[in-house]
């Protein structure tokens, strides 16, 4: 089978030729439990995936050679189309064919285009999930979305106000994000970049005094000015550190404000939260009322979509191994 493969960590794939897993139906060789092996559609690409691929990610880093990719959409052996998380070391999503945990795909509700689908799953369940399950996101609250240009942060500003809330403000580092932010529906976009200070002062103009909850896409300077911006008893998602992985974060303003930050990463949701988000989120896109855009590259375009994808495109990368 063709398939994308890491030979050195902070290198792009290249594409090679690879035996398959097998044909589909129950796979033993996972050293994860019963598995089966899922024909590839879409596969999706996400920061994550480069960041396992640098050699440094914070859950270690995964033996040489491997195919990247952690999400896909596939077709079943007994025909069915599911979207799918977590495939299984060495066998990613970059291919043909990879290997994921029996019963573990979400089916794709009737109608529903994978080519679009593959939006919803890690992106959008980030979004959708970092604001409602995690961040208990209760009606009329201020929402600010850290890094609101990206595929995360652009469902983020369209969740929070389909969920209630009653002011949404946007932060991006480009111009073309912030324009966008305020096409999908957020109320203020301000600029991220910045000194602690500076953000701060944008943050609080901009929220009409402080946010109730972040989504955080960046840590870093951001963060540190979104948590001295809060409001009392605001929460602080944390869901990506796109902008550093350390923070100045002054401790006095979160005592004051009792203030929380959540860790969030979509695998902690229950399995039913991310089946209802997952297929909620494909039904509003079917009826026109959430919008993402999607670009679908060949399997032979790996690696410029990896180099792409490290420059944040400003929407959903993903990569088509074969099939229909």
């Amino acid at each position: 089978m063709r398939a994308a493969r890491i030979t050195a960590y902070g290198e792009p794939p290249e594409l090679v030729d690879l035996d398959s897993p097998g044909e589909p139906g129950p796979y033993e060789g996972s050293p994860a439990g019963p598995a089966e092996v899922v024909e590839v559609l879409i596969a999706g690409l996400n920061p994550v995936d480069l960041a396992i691929a640098s050699g440094r990610f914070d859950a270690g880093a995964p033996p040489l050679p491997y195919t990247p990719g952690m999400e896909g959409i596939g077709r079943m052996a007994d025909g069915e189309i599911v979207w799918f998380d977590g495939a299984h070391h060495p066998w990613g999503t970059l291919a043909e064919r990879t290997v994921i945990s029996e019963g573990s795909g979400i089916t794709l509700p009737p109608g529903t285009r994978p080519e679009r689908a593959i939006a919803f799953g890690v992106a959008g369940m980030a979004a959708w999930l970092s604001l409602g399950w995690r961040g208990q996101l209760k009606d009329g609250e201020t929402v600010l979305i850290l890094g609101a240009s990206g595929s995360v942060g652009q469902i983020a500003v369209q969740a929070a106000r389909m969920m209630g809330a009653g002011r949404v403000v946007a932060m991006a580092r480009s111009e073309s994000g912030r324009s966008r932010a305020l096409e999908l529906g957020a109320d203020a976009a301000i600029d991220s970049e910045g000194t602690v200070d500076e953000l701060v002062s944008r943050i609080r103009e901009a929220t009409g005094g402080g946010a109730h909850l972040v989504m955080d896409g960046l840590w870093g300077v951001p963060a540190a000015a979104a948590l001295q911006a809060m409001q009392p008893q605001g929460r602080l998602v944390q869901v990506g550190n796109s902008a550093g992985i350390e923070a100045p974060v002054v401790a006095g303003p979160l005592r004051g404000g009792s203030v929380s930050i959540l860790g969030f990463r979509n695998f902690w949701a229950p399995r039913e939260v991310r089946v209802d988000a997952f297929q909620r989120m494909c039904s509003l896109d079917a009826s026109g009322d959430l919008e993402i855009e999607v670009e679908v590259l060949p399997l032979e375009d790996a690696a410029e979509a990896w180099k792409r994808q490290a420059e944040s495109p400003g929407r959903k990368l993903a990569l088509r191994p074969g099939g229909a």
